[in-house]
């Protein structure tokens, strides 16, 4: 290596000092390349010497010296029999002569010297074949050297035609064809299978020389020069026998160890051999032969197995393998479709588990929506750290996930039939952590509390019905608000996550709910200053009002003859002037549902202890009744009735509140489900509470809360389905009915998922609207009427 490095220096220098000084005298050119020939014998044959001393400096300079004369000097004595006559009648032919010269020799000395002695079997013949390879391949490099001139006038020498002579080789790489077509054609068979009798051994855990094997495939490598390709030579002679060697070996292997072995013990085995396989290659191999070497070994160890190696996955689960789990995912992520099966494996086990864990929690689930959501998380968290730890986040695996908490989230005992309910104890959950007073908000810290919400939006992203979350969200919140139980921070956390999640448009009423309480408190602000300033206002007791922008909040003006309670009529009034003053024609609607009061009872003094009774406006209704009537005791719930004028239902809910806190005494028995006139109710004189505010404040019955945002979510998705249709006919005119509902579905689907029928249904009615019709030529294509 040293000589060839020195060679390759000198000859650079050589070449741009060498023919100024030489001259151009005439010269008997087989008597020159006599003198050449020996000593060109004599590198290609002996072992190169690593001492570069070994051979003079000056004897390189007399070498390139030669072939410089033997290319541009006058001649005589001419060996014409070395090439074609045609290149003696160029202008300069000598180069070509000297070219012929050299592939003589060349040819000669491989067939006369190196071919009978390149014999024997197995690794013998590796042995030898490497020795004289090795000597040979040096040597050609040497040579290759000081014919640069010769290199550089062969293979860009032009005829006096313009055309080029011939396909001409550099001195190595016509060493390298004289090679393999005088010597390696002729050995090839035995040599490759000498190598691959070899590589078995190696295989069966004998010891062989890894060198020797490098340098024969090396050496077919470079054979290929001559090819576009130049490793296509090396596949036709090694590998494409290597891998069919291959295939019988490991597809014998692989029916021993399974016969023999546990099914984890043979996952084992694989990855070991695919490990030394690997090796092998790096250490002896081109780098071509990895790729095909790994379907190969894939194909016999893995594809074909594949049931068998999939048959116990199940059981890995349910033991908690994990070294199994991960032994099987990373030898099917080598298969081409290997990981889809067990990919549906995952999937289904989730939706499976999160079903039985939900059955189980039933019952719990009904009472506390915490229950419910704290299982979807917990499958959630299990399965999402087995896609981390043993399938690395591979994005099949991700989506099945997401697929199989999608289904059970969606489907299951609590909602069997579709995602409603599911959505609904998410938002009533929301409620639960978002409220300062629960027990549950109080439990969290503000970290804790916003890694919570962070958990619920990965749930919130897996809702079909998204539409009904966003109901019963905005509906508490409307409640969190209007009764000032909230935190700022918090919801506008929650708000902005959600944001991210379904965009602007699903959250803007969201945004203008917070606000219209900032807004509201600068209004309540300046009509505090309002009566303050007019003596003629003095109420006597303090009044506000949360002004609401109609359409932005779940909320509607409700159909009952309740009237305002005469002693809130002086503030009323005074608000509703105060305002109108400053926005002249807002017209102000009283949600009565929501509004609410503080009553002190003062029927005790002075000798029992006073109470603040936080009440909503019915109760205070009913309550103020027994200041109109103070010359009796008891009033019937008939009575009442006639002096609140409140619906039965409404009525009822307000006074089973009442009598379940003691703050009525019922006669003859407690408030039931249905409405009895005739029962009495009387003040608790005696009344008694720990506390000097007691909230007497409660959620609306389900029949007047959910059940009504149920029926106002089934309304707004049929004016939703409706939109979509006519967005859709009015951008393509005419279409047929299949693309019309898919196109339906796909506008639709992130809020939620409408149903055929449901789609079908409303392009009927669309059709009565006389918005689309049906194609006179055919009945199953609509087309658009502007």
């Amino acid at each position: 290596i040293c000589i060839i490095a020195f060679l390759t220096q000198l000859t650079t220098c050589s070449y741009n000092s060498f023919p100024m000084s030489l001259r151009t005298s005439t010269c008997d050119f087989q008597d020159l390349w006599g003198k050449l020939k020996s000593d060109v014998q004599l590198i290609i044959t002996e072992p190169v010497p690593a001492d570069p001393a070994a051979r003079p400096k000056n004897e390189w300079t007399s070498l390139y010296n030669y072939v410089y004369r033997l290319c541009t000097s006058p001649c005589t004595n001419l060996p014409t029999d070395e090439v074609p006559p045609s290149y003696m009648q160029e202008r300069n032919g000598q180069p070509y002569l000297l070219y012929g010269c050299m592939k003589s020799l060349l040819k000669n000395h491989i067939q006369q010297r190196v071919l009978p002695s390149v014999r024997g079997y197995d690794e013998e013949l590796l042995s030898l074949y490497a020795v004289h390879w090795q000597n040979y391949s040096v040597g050609i490099n040497a040579v290759h050297s000081f014919f640069y001139y010769m290199n550089k006038e062969c293979n860009q020498g032009k005829g006096s035609a313009g055309r080029t002579l011939a396909e001409f080789y550099t001195i190595r790489d016509l060493g390298l064809m004289c090679w393999r077509d005088n010597l390696y054609l002729k050995v090839n068979r035995k040599l490759i299978e000498a190598v691959l009798q070899q590589i078995t051994r190696d295989r069966d855990g004998e010891l062989i020389n890894h060198g020797l094997i490098r340098d024969i495939l090396t050496s077919v490598v470079q054979l290929g020069l001559d090819l576009k390709r130049q490793t296509a030579f090396y596949e036709e002679q090694f590998e494409v026998p290597f891998l069919h060697e291959t295939e019988r070996y490991y597809s014998a292997e692989v029916d021993r160890v399974l016969r023999g072995s546990t099914l984890s013990q043979y996952m084992i085995r694989v990855e070991k051999r695919l490990e030394e396989e690997l090796r092998r290659v790096v250490h002896c191999m081109s780098r071509t032969t990895m790729e095909p070497l790994l379907k190969t070994l894939v194909k016999i160890m893995v594809e074909r197995k594949l049931d068998v190696l999939l048959s116990e996955c199940t059981q890995w689960f349910d033991m908690d393998q994990v070294e199994e789990q991960k032994r099987l995912y990373r030898l099917l992520s080598r298969t081409e479709n290997g990981l889809e099966p067990l990919r549906k494996i995952v999937e289904d086990r989730i939706d499976a588990e999160g079903r039985r864990e939900i059955e189980k929690t039933k019952a719990e689930t009904l009472k506390d929506p915490a229950v419910f959501v704290d299982t979807l998380l917990q499958v959630h968290s299990k399965y999402e750290e087995m896609v981390r730890n043993i399938f690395q986040n591979d994005e099949q695996f991700v989506s099945a996930l997401e697929k199989g908490c999608k289904r059970f989230i969606n489907r299951n005992a609590i909602s069997t039939t579709s995602g409603a309910r599911s959505a609904e104890l998410l938002a009533k959950h929301c409620h639960q952590i978002l409220k300062p007073s629960s027990k549950m908000s109080k439990s969290l810290t503000d970290q804790e509390l916003d890694a919570r919400i962070s958990r619920l939006m990965v749930l919130f992203r897996l809702l079909e019905d998204q539409d009904v979350f966003h109901r019963f969200y905005s509906t508490m919140l409307s409640r969190r608000l209007i009764m000032n139980q909230y935190s700022s921070d918090m919801e506008e956390a929650m708000i902005s996550r959600l944001k991210e999640v379904c965009g602007y448009e699903n959250t803007y009423k969201l945004q203008r709910m917070f606000s219209d309480i900032n807004v509201s408190a600068d209004v309540n602000q300046r009509f505090g200053v309002y009566l303050h300033d007019d003596a003629k206002l003095d109420l006597g007791y303090e009044f506000s009002a949360t002004v609401l922008t109609w359409g932005s909040w779940p909320l509607s003006l409700p159909k009952t003859t309740f009237p305002i309670p005469s002693e809130l009529m002086a503030g009323y009034t005074a608000f509703e002037e105060f305002y109108r003053s400053k926005h002249n024609g807002r017209k102000l609607g009283w949600i009565q549902p929501q509004s609410t009061g503080a009553l002190k009872t003062c029927y005790a003094l002075p000798n029992k202890k006073t109470y603040e009774l936080q009440v909503s406006i019915f109760q205070m209704g009913i309550l103020l009744a027994y200041n109109h009537h103070p010359t009796v005791d008891k009033l019937s719930a008939q009575a009442l009735k006639d002096f609140t004028q409140l619906p039965e239902k409404d009525m009822l809910f307000a006074l089973q509140i009442l009598q379940r806190n003691k703050v009525l005494l019922c006669e003859p028995a407690e408030v039931g489900t249905n409405f009895l006139p005739e029962q009495e109710f009387a003040l608790n004189y005696e009344f008694k509470s720990a506390s000097r505010k007691v909230p007497l404040l409660a959620a609306a019955p389900k029949d007047s809360s959910e059940d009504q945002a149920m029926i106002s979510i089934n309304t707004d998705r049929k004016y939703a389905i409706q939109a979509a249709i006519v967005r859709v006919m009015k951008a393509r005119k005419t279409l047929p009915h299949q693309q019309l509902i898919s196109e339906v579905i796909s506008q639709l689907q992130r809020n939620f998922k409408p149903t055929v029928q449901d789609i079908k249904k409303n392009i009927d009615n669309l059709i009565e609207k006389e918005y689309m019709e049906r194609d006179e030529q055919a009945t199953n294509t609509y087309n658009y009427v502007a």
